[in-house]
């Protein structure tokens, strides 16, 4: 089997969509499906390279994003080129540049659409995108959802959930953080609890609602922020005005060394995301397939409500609530067996259902099942919560 994916960007470029691009390929490249990625670059520079897992990847010249899209016309010309020889084109979506790249090069392979999120902000933009989202909705052979949460509330799928099937994410096993990061986090923490979260520094992830929490919290806590990217400089001077910089750290993008010493260090995880656009929660299972109990919104029609279990994994609190955001990681801080519970119970549940091996086998299901011109699209099981 051949599979072509087609993703924004691509790592080490950092995010969660290109987290899930590069442990499919991992996977499946485990199971013998040949893999080839195609990705827009970020300088205009053509590239191609080999992945880690031995993927081929191409990367496309790019002028710049605009409206959050990549500029890289190429991409066109790439798809157009690969599209005889993929038996799969899996491409994950939102993605305005890509699904251009499908309608010019119309492949004859069959299409799989990796729905991670719906387009919620560009809603000018979206005037001219919705024409193109509609017909690559319509000539998908099949829709893979994060979530059924996710799927049952997007108004852009409603019409096609006889193509959706359900691929949660999976994450990888937690890695051994070097001795050396250890210690060098302790030293900044400097005996202090720390409170975890890790996102793009973009304007859903909540954290001027974090910040407005850290006021609430006792001083023996230091929140420990990671992420990069286009706001890091307003949320750091965020802090900065409201009197807790020396209470809530942004670190910026952090190496996969720190974030595992993080994991390891950190008491409680915490996520304060706003609205749909965080869809799922990727940093939130990585905290649970470590055992860290998990603070999470509860947004409504989103995957994150459904992946954190009220009670058992974690504590789900109201969107854009700072007292009950702080309230429930004080909760956590302070109730040692409840902490413990969680963490368990989170990592129990990783193991279960959400491990990129059962990522990999669902989405190969998939792929056979289209493959053998099968009616429909494969519906297997899912651990749903037993808690709300």
């Amino acid at each position: 089997m051949k599979l072509l994916q087609v993703s924004k960007f691509y790592p080490p470029e950092l995010g969660g969509i290109e987290a899930v691009a590069r442990d499919l390929s991992a996977g499946l490249m485990a199971r013998g499906v040949d893999v080839e990625v195609l990705c827009a670059h970020t300088r205009w520079r053509r590239e191609q390279a080999v992945g880690p897992a031995g993927e081929r990847v191409t990367r496309a010249a790019s002028a710049g994003l605009w409206l959050s899209t990549s500029m890289a016309p190429g991409l066109v010309t790439e798809l157009r080129r690969r599209q005889e020889a993929a038996d799969i084109i899996h491409v994950h979506m939102p993605d305005p540049l890509a699904a251009l790249a499908v309608w010019a090069a119309r492949p004859r392979g069959r299409v799989v659409l990796h729905w991670h999120s719906d387009v919620v902000r560009q809603r000018l933009a979206m005037h001219v995108y919705r024409p193109l989202e509609r017909w690559l909705l319509a000539r998908a052979d099949a829709v893979v959802a994060t979530s059924a949460a996710y799927a049952e509330s997007s108004v852009p799928l409603a019409p096609w959930q006889h193509k959706v099937t359900v691929v949660p994410i999976g994450a990888p096993p937690p890695e051994a953080p070097p001795a050396a990061r250890v210690q060098r986090l302790r030293q900044l923490a400097d005996g202090r609890r720390i409170v975890f979260s890790l996102g793009r520094m973009t304007h859903y992830k909540g954290w001027d609602v974090l910040i407005e929490a850290a006021r609430s919290l006792p001083d023996d806590v230091l929140v420990l922020v990671g992420g990069g990217g286009p706001d890091l400089a307003h949320y750091r001077a965020m802090a900065v005005q409201a009197g807790v910089a020396g209470k809530i750290v942004f670190r910026g993008a952090m190496a996969s060394a720190d974030v595992e010493a993080a994991f390891a260090e950190a008491a409680v995880f915490c996520l304060a995301s706003t609205v749909r656009a965080e869809a799922y929660g990727v940093a939130v299972l990585e905290a649970m397939a470590r055992g860290l109990p998990v603070v999470a919104t509860d947004i409504p029609g989103s995957g994150l409500g459904w992946l954190v279990q009220h009670g058992s994994t974690g504590l789900k609190v109201p969107v854009r609530d700072p007292a009950a955001l702080a309230a429930g990681v004080r909760q956590l801080l302070e109730d040692a067996p409840l902490r413990q519970r969680c963490g368990d119970a989170g990592r129990a549940r990783w193991a279960s259902a959400f491990t990129v091996d059962a990522m990999c086998r669902r989405m190969l299901a998939l792929y056979d099942h289209l493959l053998a011109d099968r009616p429909g699209v494969p519906q297997a099981p899912v651990v749903e919560p037993s808690a709300r």
